[in-house]
């Protein structure tokens, strides 16, 4: 099946609020930041968030509260923090609509791009890249950005959020929806877009069902955190260089894009099977999962994890 031919499958259940979504994010974008941000900084806005989004009232609060806590957080700190928590959930949508419709000179006012070199010195030399996503900020604009600047990307996605809205995708943008793909489906269109120099976007801090098991356990803050060890192994097998990328909301809705140094894998990587490519493999993910885990470190309220856990196992050495 090539990327063209993959037809994800919409949940129905889902098209009403994403259609919504995409009706709101026409409004003048002041009128809805002014209002959304009230909202997310008020009890009592925040009080109407989670009667409409119960997965914030039920989900997300209470693991940024439990994470706030064990990081020392102050009273001030986690209210500071906690209103990241409600900006992202309540703009990230309503901005996808919005980049959808943008004109250049409007999206250049509204995201600002730091580290787009680092990505360009990969393709200048004609190496394949994959882009490490993560539950952070509003990440899910990223791969939509990317391909309004012409780079054709496959992207990897838990649900084709643009699809659900009804939003037109550029031509450059290839979703392939995981939980409607058989499991090896979504490593061979990846690894054959990697072999032909192309770019994948993908997760990398989340496994993608509770059965898999395959991962690596890291500690942060006291409290376990697994990580899944597919994009490690991507990158090996296609000789891909891991670029991580954190799309963060600033003042005013307006959204800073930052590209981070490129992670490289070893060349040539080891067997398959053997010790030695194990350890290539844990030591790709753990770079990854350090950058991404300073991140948080500098703004906890970004970080939108649900499967942090008391340290019940040991940490992967």
């Amino acid at each position: 099946m090539s990327i063209r031919e993959h037809q994800p499958d919409v949940p129905e259940n889902l098209r009403p609020h994403f259609e919504a979504e995409r009706r709101l994010s026409k409004l003048p974008w002041s009128w809805i930041w002014n209002c959304g941000n009230l909202l997310c900084r008020t009890r009592w806005g925040r009080q109407l968030i989670d009667w409409r989004r119960t997965e914030v009232r039920d989900s997300f609060v209470p693991s940024s509260r439990r994470l706030f806590t064990v990081m020392g957080l102050n009273r001030d700190q986690q209210q500071r923090e906690l209103t990241r928590v409600y900006q992202n959930t309540l703009f990230q949508t309503k901005l996808l609509g919005r980049l959808a419709r943008l004109s250049p000179t409007e999206e250049a006012r509204q995201f600002e791009v730091r580290g787009f070199e680092h990505f360009e010195a990969e393709r200048a030399g004609k190496k394949p890249v994959i882009f490490a996503g993560s539950h952070f900020g509003v990440n899910r604009l990223f791969p939509l950005w990317l391909a309004r600047r012409g780079v054709e990307v496959l992207s990897l996605e838990q649900q084709d959020q643009l699809e659900l809205m009804g939003v037109k995708k550029p031509v450059t943008l290839h979703a392939v929806v995981l939980s409607s793909s058989f499991k090896a489906q979504a490593t061979i269109l990846a690894l054959r877009q990697l072999q032909s120099g192309g770019i994948c976007q993908l997760t990398g801090d989340k496994q993608r069902t509770a059965e898999d098991k395959r991962c690596h356990v890291r500690t942060f803050h006291g409290l376990a955190k697994r990580y899944p060890l597919g994009m490690a192994n991507l990158s090996l097998m296609g000789g891909a260089a891991i670029l991580p990328y954190f799309c963060t909301i600033q003042d005013r809705g307006r959204v800073t894009i930052e590209i981070k140094p490129p992670l490289r894998p070893p060349a040539p990587p080891a067997p398959n099977g053997s010790a030695e490519r194990e350890a290539q493999i844990l030591d790709l993910t753990d770079r990854f999962a350090a950058v991404l885990e300073a991140e948080i470190d500098r703004t906890p309220g970004n970080q939108r994890w649900l499967d942090l856990e008391q340290q019940t196992v040991p940490a992967s050495p």
